[in-house]
């Protein structure tokens, strides 16, 4: 995966767990509508009739979708929701799908007793085939976007000669701002074990924005070295463990490193000079083993 695809890759992910709701129907139209163009038909409620049980459809398919995105996803509502949308579809659309995609939003899949309802429901009707889509399809359908499709959605990405062009300066605008930060006290910093991105289930994408970091970030260690107040290396490894430890927890490793970047960038991202400077600082103190987990040894 080369530069570019990992850093929109990571974008289209975040966007992905971040929509809950009306706000994830929007995130779909969008992907599909920049994907298929006229070939996918969004359809928005209309008046008391609802939008009869249809959230988009694709027309060279046949296909017709029906979306769903819970903050949590409960079993028994899924179901409920399930029978309740495909028998509206088969009412109302019946003659026009052969296809029927239950788009949802568990990275973790659905529970076995709402999949098995599925393939009840397809075997019942035959010439009718029902799928479950999520993250990893629709992942698939965003690498069909054009680049320019991407920057319109995500803006501008890093590229090999935005590496070639970052210097002090662009690391010193970021390095200041977390160091303005309070931090607890200082930890004993360890080496960086091999493995690490695979003992914290990193995506492709993540991994790859982290490798073009750490060609970078021995220029954050001299700079550092350089710097005239010594102690800054250390208060900035304690913060960022501070912050670390706060993320946690939260929504997996991915987000916390979409939170990381947020909390290094501050509110002047944007340009892939600075993009490119956050990485370098993350990845430096994720070789330090500052944040992220350490992977277990073997035992013997």
């Amino acid at each position: 995966m080369n530069l570019q695809d990992a850093y929109y890759e990571q974008k289209f992910e975040v966007e992905f767990l971040r929509a809950k709701g009306d706000a994830f129907q929007s995130f779909f139209e969008r992907l599909m509508g920049l994907v298929y163009k006229a070939d996918f038909m969004a359809c928005r409620p209309w008046g008391n009739q609802g939008d009869r049980k249809n959230d988009g459809f694709l027309k060279s398919e046949r296909r017709l979708f029906q979306v769903y995105a819970p903050n949590q996803m409960d079993a028994a509502k899924a179901k409920a929701k399930i029978t309740e949308d495909f028998a509206g579809a088969r009412e109302h659309w019946g003659k026009h799908f052969d296809a029927w995609t239950f788009v949802h939003n568990a990275t973790d899949g659905l529970p076995p007793h709402v999949q098995e309802q599925l393939l009840d429901f397809e075997a019942a009707n035959p010439g009718i085939q029902l799928q479950p889509w999520s993250l990893e399809e629709l992942r698939l359908i965003f690498r069909k976007l054009t680049a320019d499709d991407k920057a319109s959605w995500f803006g501008l990405a890093l590229t090999d000669a935005t590496r070639i062009k970052l210097g002090f300066g662009d690391l010193k605008v970021v390095l200041e701002r977390i160091a303005a930060l309070p931090a607890p006290p200082m930890t004993e910093v360890k080496d960086v074990p091999t493995g690490k991105i695979e003992a914290n289930a990193l995506s492709e994408a993540v991994a790859r924005l982290l490798k073009e970091g750490m060609i970078k970030s021995p220029l954050v260690a001299e700079f550092l070295a350089q710097w005239h107040d010594e102690t800054l290396g250390e208060r900035l490894a304690e913060a960022f463990k501070a912050e670390y430890r706060r993320l946690r927890g939260s929504d997996g490793p991915n987000w916390i490193f979409t939170a990381l970047q947020s909390w290094v960038g501050g509110d002047h991202r944007g340009t892939p000079e600075h993009e490119l400077a956050v990485l370098a600082i993350i990845a430096y103190y994720f070789e330090r083993c500052d944040i992220f987990e350490e992977p277990r040894r073997a035992a013997r």
